[in-house]
């Protein structure tokens, strides 16, 4: 039986992904899904000197990486724990360090028909510098609130027309481009990534930054009142400690009745203090037990 000639094309992707992945430690898969196809040469750019992208078909990168499995410890099953349609990320940069640049870097781009609205959409209240014509009958159809006001189609009221996680309808879609709305989203979201023979999921690569920056703020706080309780000395640390051997020497001042220009007024504050205390107390003796003593 004659062997099938393999494509020259498919030839060339394969060695394409194998140059790519022998000089990096770290491969990310990035999700597709809501990519623009004019955004993925934008992408490419923005990556640059950073991590190395490549679309690819899941059978090419599954076969590149049974033929290096001997150099990278378990690429071969990465691959296979992958479902496409999906972009190849090399890097040596850790797998975290994409994640944060890619989220930084996403951008709003006009919905279209078909998207799932990742947060609510609001409709603000206000002119829409449109004027009067068929446009009224599609804010009608997607449920906008509209009146006429100085040659100009208005917004009535806030109006929420679709809720994070519902289907933007064609409709929909082609009034909020006309409203010179960008509601959506776009750009890479890692899914998998192989670092160093370790393979890191989707919870894996999960990070709550505002949560690990409160815990890191907490640790910071905790570590700081412990050295200034500990007297150990750092910059951060003696501040406080000089605060705290102040505040000390301050209060022993005063018990001890030794004047100075910083504890004159608080001397004499305490002894007008305890002296409302003893006149309290003498107030409430009982007149049949020391009558002499009672204050009149």
């Amino acid at each position: 039986m004659q062997r099938q000639k393999v494509q020259p094309k498919k030839i060339e992707a394969l060695e394409r992904i194998k140059n790519s992945l022998s000089p990096y430690s770290v491969v990310a898969a990035a999700d597709l899904v809501g990519v623009r196809s004019t955004q993925i040469q934008e992408i490419r750019k923005m990556l640059r000197g950073k991590a190395e992208m490549l679309v690819a078909k899941n059978t090419m990168f599954k076969r590149a990486s049974q033929e290096l499995e001997s150099n990278k410890k378990n690429i071969s099953k990465f691959a296979d724990s992958l479902n496409g349609p999906f972009a190849l990320l090399f890097s040596n940069k850790n797998p975290f360090e994409l994640i944060v640049f890619l989220n930084k870097n996403k951008v709003n781009v006009p919905a279209k028909g078909g998207d799932i609205a990742t947060g609510d959409i609001v409709i603000p209240a206000g002119n829409t510098g449109l004027p009067p014509g068929p446009i009224i009958s599609e804010f009608g159809e997607v449920k906008i609130p509209t009146k006429i006001e100085s040659g100009s189609i208005w917004v009535s009221k806030d109006t929420v027309v679709v809720k994070k996680g519902d289907t933007i309808s064609t409709k929909l879609a082609s009034v909020l481009t006309r409203l010179n709305m960008k509601p959506m989203e776009a750009g890479l979201s890692i899914m998998a990534a192989y670092d160093n023979g370790s393979i890191l999921d989707e919870k894996d690569l999960t990070m709550d930054i505002e949560n690990y920056k409160n815990q890191i703020i907490q640790s910071y706080k905790e570590g700081l009142s412990l050295a200034s309780e500990a007297t150990y000395l750092t910059p951060q640390s003696i501040p406080l400690i000089l605060g705290r051997a102040w505040r000390q020497a301050l209060k022993i001042a005063v018990k001890s009745e030794y004047t100075s220009p910083s504890t004159t007024d608080k001397i004499i504050l305490s002894a007008y203090s305890d002296m409302l205390a003893l006149s309290n107390k003498l107030t409430n003796i009982n007149k049949d037990i020391a009558p002499d003593l009672a204050v009149k």
